[in-house]
């Protein structure tokens, strides 16, 4: 058995856990839910070694577990997959998984002969991996998290850790991972998965643990609870989703896309020819399963990359948030205010002919802290010692306080909890109604057919756009992973 017994842990004044207990069984799937901030990443990085405790100890088996050693944790059969993809960028996907259970322990190392297993246990999983000799940098945020996995189970361990390992899978990739987690539980292997989809938790999991606020506040099973009791308990109050209008009349165009093009060093076509437009006041929505060019559209859209061909054309300023808050859209070790002021208004509105007015801008951020309820300490607090949701937070306020024409989002809710999720949704529309065109890019099906008004199908670099009584999900789920009608 795992066990947590009276965990408690602090990063400086904030109480990320609090004497948490918490246990979970050979052959049982144990789902943790929580809002962010409650303490479920921290509780995992403990288990995991990645973290010492302040008070408490963990154990496997009635025998301690050695404090802040991931090395201890994986020799005593714990593996963990974390919400941000631990891999090194500038190596190949072989190599990174050749550093896990896939290395031969020889002296020369077959790299043919990692891939080649690895190839083996994705198909069981069923997935591809990419081309050979492919770097991690170049890889989309769901396929790191696929070689995550794989390196967990490479290591063939009795205690699986997994934290928000389905945000990023298709509708229809997720019945054959959580078929995956089923048959990893009859092998008798303990489970933990942390999870914000409370449907999931409900399908799959054989007991559920709530936290809040750093305390376990209820420990329940499918059977006793329901979506709505997991939600109340993990916020203390009652969520309701934003409507999302009925009628929509959006105005002139303010983004416009023509037959843009994107090619690789190989004439591939990544990008074939998108043409698309969005208008004030309305939030369109582009759906498809991660790889198939939403990445690129978005870098081109920022100005990261120049398009091979084709147009984009912009009658306001433009925000963009991109999918991976930790690489791409924070500065880990600057504090939040000075994150902030990157956005170049944020900036101009703290600066006097050319000098930076320090406390304007922590009063800036201070406000926005508030007004986004990002949960820290202060704007001195370093981003890195936010929890994930908080961070996206930090992120959408940002974009939103930079007063932007037209705002584009990659993912924005992975790894969001409901009552976050919520709350961003609804900063979206208000956006819409005020004006502001958006245009949201997600992997998650649900959270598109929530807010947009208008759907686009992105599958293989090609779009198409949905008819606006289109909005069967299974159907849409085909599109995405590629069916034709």
């Amino acid at each position: 058995m795992l066990r947590a017994i009276a965990i408690t842990k602090r990063f400086g004044r904030t109480l990320a856990l609090d004497r948490v207990d918490f246990e979970a069984r050979p052959g049982e799937i144990h789902a943790l839910v929580g809002e962010n901030g409650a303490g479920k990443t921290t509780l995992m990085n403990v288990l995991a070694g990645s973290l010492a405790p302040d008070n408490g100890e963990a154990m496997l088996d009635d025998v301690p577990l050695q404090a802040g050693s991931p090395r201890a944790a994986l020799e005593a059969g714990i593996a963990a997959v974390h919400q941000s993809p631990m891999l090194f960028e500038r190596m190949t996907w072989e190599e990174n998984l050749a550093l896990g259970g896939f290395d031969t322990g020889t002296e020369l190392l077959d790299l043919a002969d990692v891939a080649a297993r690895a190839r083996t246990l994705a198909a069981n999983l069923g997935f591809d991996l990419p081309p050979a000799g492919t770097t991690v940098e170049n890889r989309s945020v769901a396929e790191r998290v696929r070689l995550e996995v794989l390196r967990a189970l490479s290591f063939n361990p009795r205690v699986l850790i997994l934290d928000e390992p389905t945000s990023v899978l298709a509708p229809s990739q997720l019945t054959a991972f959580l078929d995956l987690l089923r048959n990893l539980r009859g092998e008798g292997r303990i489970v933990v998965l942390i999870t914000h989809k409370l449907a999931e938790a409900i399908a799959v999991a054989d007991r559920i643990t709530v936290l809040r606020r750093g305390r376990v506040v209820a420990r329940t099973t499918p059977a006793e609870t329901t979506e709505e009791k997991l939600a109340g308990l993990m916020i203390g109050e009652l969520v309701t989703q934003p409507a999302r209008p009925a009628t929509a009349n959006p105005g002139a165009p303010v983004l416009q896309i023509e037959n843009l093009t994107l090619d690789d060093r190989t004439g591939r076509k990544i990008l074939d020819q998108l043409s698309f437009c969005v208008a004030a006041g309305e939030v369109a929505g582009i759906a498809g399963v991660d790889g198939n060019g939403q990445t690129e559209l978005v870098e081109l859209l920022a100005g990261v990359r120049k398009p091979s061909g084709g147009q984009i054309a912009s009658s306001g300023a433009m925000a963009v948030i991109p999918q991976n808050r930790d690489l791409d859209g924070l500065i880990l070790d600057m504090r939040l205010w000075e994150n902030l002021i990157l956005a170049r208004p944020l900036r101009q509105q703290v600066t006097s002919r050319g000098w930076l007015n320090t406390a304007r801008a922590i009063d800036l951020s201070r406000n926005l802290i508030e007004r986004f309820r990002i949960r820290a300490p202060g704007p001195d607090t370093i981003a890195g010692a936010l929890s994930g949701g908080n961070r996206q937070r930090l992120e959408v306020a940002r974009a939103i306080a930079s007063r932007p024409q037209v705002i584009v989002a990659h993912n924005i809710c992975r790894g969001l909890d409901l009552g976050a999720t919520a709350e961003v949704h609804r900063t979206i529309l208000d956006f819409a109604a005020s004006g502001g065109a958006v245009l949201l890019i997600s992997s998650d099906l649900d959270e598109l057919l929530a807010i947009c008004g208008r759907l686009l199908i992105i599958s293989s670099g090609k779009i198409r756009e949905t008819s606006p009584g289109d909005r069967d999900p299974e159907r849409l789920g085909l599109l995405m992973a590629g069916a034709r009608d």
